[in-house]
This record gives C-alpha cells, sequence and structure tokens, in this order.
C-alpha cells in the first residue's frame, strides 16, 4: 500500500516521508512549508492621504516615520455631522483628535450659560494634544461645524511617542504658545473693539481657513449661522443680523440661505485698518 501525504519520524524525532505504510502503526499528515506573505497595513496606516495629512502637521512631522506609524496604527476613523458635539469641557482625554477633513468649534459655557468661543480648528490641526501630556481633562467643549472626518489617537500612545522625542514636544508648546496669544488677542478684542470691527474680524479669519476661494468676492469655506457669528464676535444674533444686512446693502459681503457665502475682503479690511488707524 502507498501513500502521498504520510510521514514517519526516525529515532530522533525528525519526519521522514515513506511510500509503504504500516497497519500498525499511525502516521500523522505531512507538513509541508508553505510561504508567508507579508504583513499589509490596514485602516489609518494603509490610507496614503492620512499619511501625508499627518506627516504635514509641525509637531508630528518632527517624528520618524516609524512613530508616526505607531501613532496610526492605535487610531480609528470617525465621521460626525454638522453640530455633533464630540467632547465636553471636563471629559476625560482619551484620544487627540486630529482632523482630516471639516472644522470644530472650541468653545466653553460660563455659569450663566453664555458661550465664549476658543478657537476654529480645520485640516491638518489637532485637538487635544496638549491636555493629553499634561493627563488634564479637555478644558473646552469639541464641536463639528461641518461634516468631518476625524482622527482619533489613543492618548496613552500619544503620550509614549512624545515623551521620547524632545523635537516633537517642543513643537506642540510652540503651538500651544500660539493659541494663548491668539485667545489673548481675542481678549483684548472684547474689550477694546466695536461689535462691528469684532464681526468684521471674524469674517477675516474665516476666509483664512483651508479651501477659501477667491474670486468675485472670497467665497468663504464655512458657513456659520448668524448665532455662530454671534459667539465668533462676542455679541447678540439680532446685532449680528443687524450689521450684516448693511454689509450686504453696501455690497460687501454676499448672503446665501441667512449665512455669508462670500465677503468683499478688501472692503472689510479697510474698515478693520480705519479703526485700527484712529
Amino acid at each position: 500500500m502507498t501513500v502521498l501525504n504520510a510521514s514517519s519520524v526516525d529515532r530522533w524525532g525528525f519526519p521522514v516521508l515513506s511510500r509503504e505504510i504500516d497497519p500498525a502503526l499511525t502516521y500523522r499528515p505531512a507538513i509541508l512549508p508553505r510561504p508567508i506573505s507579508a504583513p499589509v497595513e490596514t485602516g489609518p496606516c494603509a490610507d496614503a492621504a492620512v499619511r501625508r495629512l499627518f506627516a504635514a502637521h509641525t509637531a508630528l512631522a518632527s517624528l520618524s516615520e516609524q512613530d508616526r506609524a505607531a501613532l496610526l496604527r492605535s487610531s480609528k476613523i470617525r465621521i460626525v455631522k454638522p453640530h455633533e458635539v464630540i467632547c465636553y469641557q471636563g471629559d476625560p482625554v482619551a484620544h487627540v483628535i486630529f482632523v482630516l477633513e471639516g472644522f470644530l468649534k472650541l468653545s466653553t459655557t460660563l455659569a450663566d450659560g453664555s458661550e465664549v468661543f476658543m478657537e476654529i480648528v480645520s485640516t491638518c490641526r489637532c485637538v487635544g494634544e496638549t491636555t493629553v501630556l499634561r493627563t488634564r481633562v479637555h478644558d473646552a467643549d469639541t464641536t463639528a461645524l461641518s461634516a468631518s472626518r476625524l482622527l482619533m489617537i489613543d492618548a496613552m500612545r500619544f503620550r509614549q511617542v512624545f515623551d521620547r522625542n524632545p523635537e516633537g514636544l517642543l513643537a506642540i508648546l510652540r503651538l500651544a504658545d500660539e493659541r494663548r496669544q491668539a485667545a489673548v488677542e481675542r481678549l483684548s478684542d472684547s474689550r477694546a473693539r466695536t461689535a462691528p470691527i469684532r464681526l468684521a474680524k471674524a469674517l477675516l479669519e474665516v476666509t483664512r481657513l483651508p479651501g477659501s476661494a477667491p474670486g468675485n468676492g472670497t467665497s468663504l469655506p464655512l458657513r456659520l449661522s448668524q448665532s455662530e457669528l454671534g459667539v465668533m464676535a462676542g455679541m447678540s444674533r439680532e446685532m449680528v443680523n443687524k450689521h450684516l444686512a448693511l454689509w450686504r446693502d453696501a455690497g460687501w459681503i454676499r448672503m446665501s440661505a441667512g449665512t455669508v457665502a462670500s465677503i468683499d475682503v478688501d472692503a472689510l479690511s479697510a474698515m478693520f485698518s480705519d479703526y485700527t488707524a484712529h
């Protein structure tokens, strides 16, 4: 009797292929070597566009490719709708939020219920990177201003990677200082500048976000409601509506469906410059 896929062992225990079978013995199937395929990346790490955005971030660019890949492997993608709250002030920090597409708003709520605007976070920017390093809770509410695609980076892995990368830590500190300066300027504006100047400045800030399209008036990449503009400028919705109507009639802005679609950057900049010159 012959067999094509059977093996026995010699006296040293090594498998020996045999063509003859002894019915009194028990044979194991012959185990033939098979080629092992190389591991295939899946998830965010496999997306070339995500890797390019990741490497373009100021602090993440200072990391080695290996460390960036480690962060991507510990991340997951989250899709959010406009006005969806991603996290609240006081929530434990489980992730650093990296914006792949869209716009997020950071704000805080005072004891009287009023909302204080902090900043708009756009593509290729992060939320929570400094908070993660200090192992603290979120210091602001994070809300989607548009449909957004986010990369949720595991907080513990983020700390581990940056703890051994002093250049990356310095880059994060520089980003934190820029945000602090912007917050101080915004606080100063709320005390020193008039409401229409603050509103004009808010609209000019929106034109500097990714996706602005110059042309017959600069098209805004983000359509903000009048309430949201009021939060940014520190004024009531009624005051926003009044000034937008005046500027629309003057041809300085174009409205569509109750929101500002485009603005005359030169006109609003001139008004802002005239005020600051006095």
